[in-house]
């Protein structure tokens, strides 16, 4: 179901900002460096079994701010827009400090 949408996402976001179009992290469960380098977040999406919280971090290790926090329910499902998009400074890292789930971001 995730992948499906992902599929869909890709044929859809050819949204060109300036920056070369958004980019997808592909599937994520825990945690990792989305980007080493200063970018921006347009849309996350979400699907998972077990209750999950997920933090998204300006830094390229877990060591800086957290810019966004989500607490998901078990089963739960969520594709989120940021418009205007988040703006990271030093990198894109995205923080599973509870839970397991399926995560795409798309970021620029």
């Amino acid at each position: 179901m995730l992948q499906d949408l992902l599929d869909v996402l890709k044929g859809i976001l050819t949204v060109v900002r300036g920056k070369g179009g958004v980019k997808s992290s592909g599937l994520v469960t825990a945690d990792t460096a989305i980007k080493n380098t200063p970018g921006l977040v347009y849309w996350l999406t979400i699907s998972d079994t077990a209750a999950t919280v997920i933090q998204l971090n300006d830094s390229i290790d877990d060591s800086g701010a957290d810019l966004w926090q989500l607490t998901i329910p078990a089963d739960g499902y969520g594709h989120i827009i940021f418009d205007p998009p988040l703006e990271f400074e030093t990198g894109i890292y995205l923080d599973v400090p509870t839970g397991a789930g399926d995560i795409i971001v798309g970021y620029v």
